[in-house]
């Protein structure tokens, strides 16, 4: 996040488009940071927005944005509403956006939050009831980095299991089988 900042500041645009992306594929030990909690909001609300974010779980996202609240909840109670809106908060469990999410004070204590929760909750119910299609903001998952692995193929046997790297564009052999698998051995 410093070198960020400081590539932001000299305007070194290489130096930027690196940071940022190691703040996003970084993301769940970065948002632990007191660097993370002392950003400016507009650099919160674009990092915690991105759809290259990289994270297994919505509640790291939802929590980092709390936090980040929290560091100076006087000056920056107020821009709540923003920082929920970069939570897919449809995303969450539904166990924990009901018991903790719709229950927080701070959001309560807010029209236009409550407002955002109480959207996010019926687009959940609306997916857990399989209703029809969600097309909110709130739903929309971010784009995440998987793995594809291969294994078999349909005219050799294959006695390794193969990683598809998509960012690389490249397979890696990543481990040896016991036995050898061809056709839909998957």
């Amino acid at each position: 996040l410093g070198m960020l900042l400081l590539s932001d500041a000299h305007q070194c645009t290489k130096l930027s488009e690196l940071s940022w992306g190691m703040c996003l594929s970084n993301f769940p030990a970065i948002c632990k940071t007191e660097d993370f909690l002392q950003l400016p909001k507009d650099m919160a609300v674009q990092l915690l927005s991105h759809e290259e974010l990289e994270t297994e779980d919505e509640r790291l996202v939802y929590e980092a944005a709390l936090n980040w609240i929290n560091y100076d909840l006087e000056r920056r109670h107020c821009h709540l509403p923003e920082l929920l809106r970069t939570v897919r908060l449809a995303l969450l469990p539904a166990i924990f956006l009901m018991e903790n999410v719709s229950t927080e004070e701070l959001i309560n204590a807010q029209a236009k939050s409550k407002e955002l929760v109480d959207e996010a909750i019926r687009c959940k119910l609306k997916i857990l009831q399989n209703d029809g299609v969600v097309n909110s903001p709130c739903a929309r998952p971010r784009k995440t980095s998987h793995a594809l692995f291969l294994l078999g193929g349909q005219t050799f046997m294959c006695d390794k299991l193969y990683l598809v790297d998509q960012k690389a564009k490249e397979i890696i052999p990543k481990a040896d089988i016991p036995s050898p698998r061809k056709e839909f051995s998957a």
